[in-house]
C-alpha cells in the first residue's frame, strides 16, 4: 500500500505509475499491469480527496471562527485551505485507491490471447 500511495506500481512496486500531481500512467512498464480499466475508475479518489478537503475545511474553520470571531477575509481562508488541501492529498489518495482497485482485482495484467500468435 505505501508504494502505491507514493505513486509506483502496487503489483510490482518498481514501476511509476502516478506522473505529475495526478496523471496515471495507462500501464506499469515494469510489469505489464494496466491501470485505466473504464474512464470512471478515478471517481472514488476524488470523492475522497474532496471529502478530505471539507473536512479541512470545517476544522479550520470552527478554529478561525472560534478565535476570531466572523471576519472580512474568512471566506478567502476557506478557499484556500480547500485548494491546497485538496492538491496536498489527491496523488497520495490517488495511490490509495489504486491500491485498493489493485487488491479488490479491478486492475491486473492483461491475458494474452493463446490464439493471437498463430494468426
Amino acid at each position: 500500500m505505501v508504494a502505491a500511495i507514493l505513486g509506483r506500481c502496487p503489483n510490482c512496486r518498481e514501476g511509476q505509475a502516478v506522473r505529475g500531481l495526478s496523471r496515471v500512467v495507462a500501464s506499469c512498464p515494469v510489469c505489464g499491469v494496466r491501470f485505466e480499466r473504464d474512464p470512471g475508475s478515478w471517481l472514488g479518489a476524488a470523492v475522497i480527496a474532496y471529502a478530505i478537503g471539507v473536512l479541512a475545511v470545517a476544522v479550520v474553520g470552527t478554529l478561525l471562527v472560534a478565535r476570531r470571531g466572523l471576519f472580512v477575509g474568512l471566506e478567502w481562508w476557506l478557499v484556500a485551505t480547500a485548494v491546497v488541501s485538496v492538491l496536498l492529498v489527491y496523488r497520495p489518495v490517488k495511490g490509495w485507491w489504486l491500491w485498493v482497485m489493485w487488491a479488490a482485482g479491478w486492475i491486473h495484467r492483461d491475458r494474452e490471447d493463446p490464439e493471437a500468435g498463430s494468426r
